[in-house]
């Protein structure tokens, strides 16, 4: 007996010695998998790879580091996630504080570039890394005074730097002083006469902001150009193409016969072709030429789904459905497809009813499938079906929390509609997938306000309370807990807090309602008036609007006796 428990305590013992090389060599098999999987173009695979591989080891920094640059290259959002997950397990690391920056304005999620760059910690964000995505997101926003000063702190910091010259070229040729719009055309001229690699990029910003002065002589030139740099493909033809058809008005079929040969030389240029005519509501042209392709460049990945586009521009339904059930746009269950189709079918406006039941049961078909969701997604959009592309939006979101464009897709549906309670829900789903995120909880905190118009200190307001406390310098931070404060019978506390703000920022149009709540609680008629006198020129929400009348009525009725409250904040 002693032998045999001696056995089995070192048995137990070598297998808890081996668990973890075993993990690893097991998330590294499963990495090299996802790898093949992305040369391959097969998201679908890749992703679920990458699952297993973050399953094995969690919480190692490298593997995540390396799946999300895989999750990049197939264009799945959940590439932020990972990312965010590796700048909290690397604090210090400003290269990966960069790469959740550019990985967000990548997915063109600009709310989640923000946090990323309010997260770094002083001494990273000095980092010429880090200075560099800052950059990008300024860029991206077009803030050209924030621009300015970034490129002026990296060019102290990397004063050879071609690709920073190219940049700063770039922000400059929007400059509104001529001299300088002449200086950065010369200097990317410069650039892409003397670095060939620049000069695709050179060639097409001078060329596009040439079209945005209607520069047209100009435009043509650089596109031009352009089209003979290294590495230039299919989009400059159709790019000059643009311009003799919108603005030489000539005819389209000589265009066409001078594209078509070129577009046939691989599949790529095929597909960009096919979208063009597509945007020109060329369909009947787009399907005889594409279907006279050869065989060979139809097996290429892509091409099916093409192919779909255009039964879909077409109206072919039956078509479109045959491409889809062979996987055109992915691999969706053939039931659920039947039942999209069948909503079709039974589109009328007299039954609307059915058609919703009939699309509800698709959605459930798709188990949760996110390419089955995407897919009925896109129909539902081509269709203009908004109840049904709502409810499919809301499927995707609550099943796939990282595929935040679905919220952001919700987002802009409520605030479009000027919807407060869509957009909590919203808001609120982001927060409960990642608590982690300041942006979520701020809006949730501002949205539950506006509904819940209490004067008990409640949830949404400790948390306006915390983040105020955790960042005092951030306007939007003073502004809103101000304005918890106000609802909470403290007006004088509110309006301590911000005049404490420059003028630039209590001028600023988004923080009117709440500022003239403020001063309503504070009875300063005069400020209240000015704050209401520049919401004359927003766009709010009615629960926004509903402020400056409810501190309108306050300052005109006689202060009532202050109940006791039964919970309070404590005092600022």
């Amino acid at each position: 007996m002693l032998v045999i428990v001696a056995l089995g305590y070192g048995a137990w013992q070598g297998w808890q010695a081996g668990l973890p090389a075993y993990k690893r060599w097991k998330q590294q098999r499963a990495l090299a998998q996802a790898k093949k999987f992305v040369e391959a173009r097969d998201p679908q695979n890749a992703q679920l790879a990458l699952e297993v591989a973050l399953r094995s080891v969690p919480g190692n920094a490298e593997a995540l580091r390396l799946a999300a640059e895989m999750l990049e290259q197939v264009g799945a959002p959940q590439a932020m996630r990972l990312r965010r997950d590796v700048s909290r397990l690397q604090p210090d690391s400003a290269d990966d504080a960069a790469a959740l920056v550019y990985s967000c304005l990548r997915f063109r999620d600009y709310n989640a570039a923000r946090d990323a760059l309010s997260a770094m910690s002083p001494e990273v964000a000095e980092r010429p890394a880090a200075l560099r995505a800052a950059l990008a997101f300024a860029l991206a926003t077009d803030n050209r005074p924030i621009s300015d000063a970034i490129f002026d702190r990296l060019k102290k910091a990397l004063p050879d730097d071609d690709e920073l010259k190219l940049s700063h070229a770039t922000l400059r040729l929007k400059h509104p002083k001529d001299e300088q719009r002449n200086a950065a055309r010369a200097d990317l001229e410069q650039l892409a006469q003397k670095q060939p690699k620049f000069a695709l990029r050179a060639y097409r910003e001078l060329a596009s902001n040439a079209l945005q002065t209607r520069a047209y002589d100009e435009a043509r030139h650089f596109f031009q150009l352009a089209g003979a740099a290294p590495k230039a493909g299919i989009n400059e033809h159709l790019q000059l193409a643009n311009l003799d058809l919108l603005i030489e008005q000539k005819p389209f079929e000589p265009l066409f016969a001078q594209l078509a040969p070129i577009a046939a030389k691989d599949a790529d240029s095929a597909q960009q072709f096919v979208q063009w005519l597509l945007v020109q509501r060329r369909s009947a042209e787009a399907d005889r030429w594409f279907n006279a392709l050869p065989a060979a460049m139809m097996k290429e990945r892509g091409m099916q789904s093409t192919r779909a586009d255009i039964a879909a521009a077409r109206g072919n339904w039956d078509e479109l459905l045959r491409l889809l059930e062979a996987g055109a746009w992915g691999d969706v269950p053939p039931q659920c497809l039947k039942l999209a189709a069948a909503a079709k079918t039974i589109d009328v406006q007299q039954r609307p009813a059915l058609r919703h039941e009939t699309w509800n049961l698709a959605l459930e078909n798709a188990q949760n499938r996110l390419v089955a969701l995407r897919v009925l997604q896109r129909l539902a959009a081509i269709w203009n079906w908004e109840d049904e592309a709502e409810s499919t939006l809301w499927t995707l979101a609550r099943a796939y929390p990282d595929q935040t464009w679905a919220h952001q897709a919700l987002f802009n549906v409520y605030r479009a509609r000027k919807n407060t309670t869509g957009l909590r829900n919203v808001m609120t789903a982001l927060r409960t997938a990642d608590p982690t995120v300041t942006r979520y909880q701020h809006d949730w905190a501002l949205l539950s306000l506006l509904e819940d118009f209490s004067s008990a200190w409640n949830s949404p307001k400790e948390t306006l309370q915390k983040l105020y406390q955790a960042d005092s310098a951030n306007p939007t931070f003073v502004t809103d807990y101000a304005f918890a404060l106000a609802l909470t019978d403290r007006g004088e506390e509110a309006l301590a807090l911000v005049r404490q703000l420059p003028a630039v920022e209590l001028e600023y149009l988004p923080r009117q309602p709440y500022l003239a709540y403020i001063y309503g609680a504070a009875r300063r008629p005069d400020e209240l008036a000015k704050a209401a006198g520049l919401a004359v020129n927003g766009d709010y929400l009615p629960e926004e609007n509903a402020l400056i009348r409810r501190a309108q009525e306050i300052v005109t009725r006689k202060p009532a006796a202050k109940p006791k409250p039964t919970a309070t904040a404590p005092k600022t």
